[in-house]
């Protein structure tokens, strides 16, 4: 255990020795973790990754096998994509612990993925678990980790898989997802995706930096300061000075890479920072900042695969007015396939364990390949899930 308690089993070689994207650095199998049946296996897996500057890193996660033999053509593959736990190595999923209060995080619901057939491979995404910054709400980071770990699956030896693979997550990881979805074509061209599923996804980032230094930015100021610093210390062209004040550049480095959400959330009290004294007056209309946002918003570029996108009714994390805004403004013009379901009374915290039933459901029909129900274009472009 390393001075960070982070087990030596996340410090990639170094130098790192080049691989493709997926390849297997090193595994060990772990007992015991809350959530997991007792008859699958689960394996801690470090794998290669590409950066957004195409350079060659190293990512962490897991995979959860379910007991039995696998099927003819080799089990279809479940990549999951987490919702918000920090900003820090130590908040990994894949480190099973209650370290910085980031309990054990694996996939609600995942003993009914696991019944449906699906191996479940998730990323702890670039930067968690692993050295270095973790590139918050970054879909082009984010979306390669959530493929690359459906590659590591397919390398784990022993494992017979097929190239069949759903995309799942919620809140990040719903952006995560979507972004997944969108680059598969080109940066996963082997990987068959059978479908996309979004819950309470992270959308409209070009609006949320708009409002940064608003009421409004003062009561999310816990994503918006780790989006903002993380951002600045990965893209080459967006520094620091675009988006903080001198004091809001000093409290971002202090208390961002230092520990989970809950940390992160606790020291915005303590420190008794607001909006206007952290981010810069200009950052929530300047250009180049603006600019960035919007690489980071989903649905600019079509999504071959089917999607699902469900959204809690009384969420008030991710607004739905949010969500209605990416599927009825931006996927469904782009003429993608998306049944929009809005699940009355969930939370943002819920709507990812009520809907179990109608996701697991989805995704069996997508394996069956039966014709992909869509929303777009009828009235409202939403359905109504009353659980």
């Amino acid at each position: 255990m390393g001075a960070t308690g982070i087990p030596a089993f996340y410090t990639p070689p170094n130098p790192l020795p080049p691989g493709a994207p997926g390849a297997i650095i090193r595994t060990e199998k772990v007992t015991g973790v809350p959530g997991v049946p007792a008859t699958a296996t689960v394996w801690r897996v470090l794998f290669h990754s590409r950066s957004i500057y195409g350079a060659d890193i190293a990512e962490s996660g897991y995979i959860v096998v379910p007991g039995g033999t696998s099927p003819k053509g080799g089990y279809p593959i479940l990549t999951w994509a987490h919702g918000t736990t920090g900003f820090a190595g130590i908040c990994a999923p894949s480190l099973f612990t209650s370290q910085g209060g980031v309990g054990p995080y694996v996939v609600p619901g995942l003993s009914d993925y696991l019944k449906a057939g699906f191996v479940v491979a998730a990323t702890d995404y670039e930067g968690l678990g692993t050295p270095g910054i973790h590139p918050y709400l970054l879909g082009a980071s984010e979306g390669r980790g959530v493929l690359d770990a459906a590659r590591a699956a397919r390398l784990l030896p022993g494992l017979h898989t097929s190239n069949t693979v759903m995309i799942y997550g919620h809140s990040q990881g719903g952006q995560a997802a979507l972004f997944a979805g969108e680059l598969a074509p080109t940066y996963a061209p082997e990987l068959h995706i059978a479908g996309v599923v979004a819950a309470a996804p992270a959308t409209g980032l070009s609006t949320i930096l708009g409002v940064v230094t608003t009421s409004v930015g003062q009561s999310i100021l816990e994503f918006t300061i780790p989006v903002a610093y993380t951002w600045a210390k990965t893209y080459h062209d967006l520094p620091l000075s675009d988006l903080f004040t001198p004091a809001g550049q000093s409290a971002a480095e202090s208390i961002v890479t230092q520990g989970c959400l809950p940390a992160l959330i606790g020291a915005i009290g303590a420190r008794h920072l607001s909006a206007t004294s952290v981010f810069a007056p200009g950052a929530a209309t300047n250009p180049v900042v603006i600019a960035h946002a919007k690489m980071n918003d989903p649905g600019q570029t079509e999504t071959p695969a089917p999607m699902l996108i469900v959204q809690g009714t009384a969420d008030t994390t991710v607004p739905p007015a949010l969500t209605d805004t990416y599927v009825t403004k931006m996927a469904c013009p782009l003429k993608d396939t998306v049944d929009y379901l809005h699940v009355t009374g969930a939370t943002h915290g819920t709507v990812v364990t009520v809907s179990v039933p109608t996701i697991t459901q989805w995704m069996s029909a997508r394996l069956q390949r039966s014709p992909a129900p869509s929303t777009c274009g009828r009235s409202g472009d939403v359905a109504t899930l009353t659980p």
